[in-house]
């Protein structure tokens, strides 16, 4: 194996000095662990009867009746979430200045805005503007449009990561800009944006929980109104993290196996979305030469 560039290997002593913190630090978790199990079993909170609720068919349904309505919004704000991300990726790839400058503006200005704050937005802003929604269109609104800018910005970071061998090729055989864009580009950069796309519908899903706060019945909503119902309150919360820990869980594995994959399949490295945006001031200037960039700028 060769060492890091930047970082020399460890020796015997840092070894050591590893391993004496990975042993402290499991030491310490697993006395907080038992303490916390401790705490729990004296105050009553692990008794049967606390949990007992949870084996009842009726109170399961009404539970997951909540999860349901959390997926339901997670899937239909995805689904606008992607497909207006894709379409403003394409805009602040476009060669027209006044297409660019729209596509960048919507970008940062809901990418920078917090959701809760937009959740309050389409709620009681729309209305107010003379559109009528429900709990559950305002909050895939919402959803959709923050989540639509970040993903705006993984789409464009995978056409931006392929090495400009393509775009160069493309040109040989006498394609244009945008059969170039449908035959060759986004066919590729597809698969190497799907493990980032992946993770941040995972965030996506766990977001739909802030519908809580407009009175939408997703499941933390209904956790907490089975908890009242049942005076469990702690054990409630218990479960319904531990739900969204799986799922959420499930997702983020998957995200990270197909990254995996990726790069094994394709030598591609991961993809980091941040605010700089100087690739996209020279694409500006330089056009179809400047849309397909090297690897070593594909990091955005």
């Amino acid at each position: 194996m060769s060492s890091s560039v930047l970082t020399e290997e460890l020796g015997p002593r840092g070894q050591r000095r590893v391993l004496i913190g990975s042993w402290v630090s499991s030491a310490l978790i697993a006395a907080a662990l038992v303490f916390l199990v401790y705490r729990f079993q004296s105050r009553g909170i692990l008794d049967w009867d606390q949990w007992e609720p949870f084996t009842v068919r009726l109170n399961l349904g009404f539970l997951f009746e909540g999860l349901l309505n959390t997926l339901k919004a997670a899937l239909g704000a995805m689904v606008i979430a992607i497909t207006v991300g894709f379409f403003m990726a394409l805009g602040r790839l476009s060669r027209t200045w006044a297409v660019r400058a729209l596509a960048r503006t919507y970008i940062e200005v809901f990418r920078s805005i917090p959701l809760i704050l937009l959740i309050f937005a389409a709620f009681f802003g729309l209305p107010d503007a003379g559109i009528d929604v429900s709990i559950f269109q305002a909050l895939v609104v919402a959803l959709a449009v923050y989540n639509s800018a970040v993903l705006a910005e993984i789409f464009r970071a995978g056409i931006l990561s392929l090495d400009s061998g393509q775009s160069e090729a493309s040109k040989a055989i006498g394609l244009t800009y945008w059969q170039m864009m449908r035959i060759v580009i986004l066919p590729q950069a597809v698969r190497r944006m799907t493990p980032a796309i992946v993770a941040q519908l995972a965030t996506l899903t766990k977001d739909t929980s802030l519908g809580f706060i407009i009175g939408y019945q997703e499941f933390v909503r209904r956790g907490q109104s089975f908890a009242e119902f049942a005076n469990n309150l702690l054990p409630s919360y218990i479960f319904v993290g531990a739900v969204y820990f799986v799922m959420i869980f499930a997702l983020s594995r998957l995200a990270r196996r197909m990254e995996v994959q990726q790069r094994k399949k394709l030598g591609a490295g991961a993809m980091q979305v941040g605010g700089g945006l100087e690739d996209l001031e020279a694409l500006a200037e330089g056009g179809e030469e400047a849309l397909v960039t090297s690897k070593s700028k594909g990091a955005v």
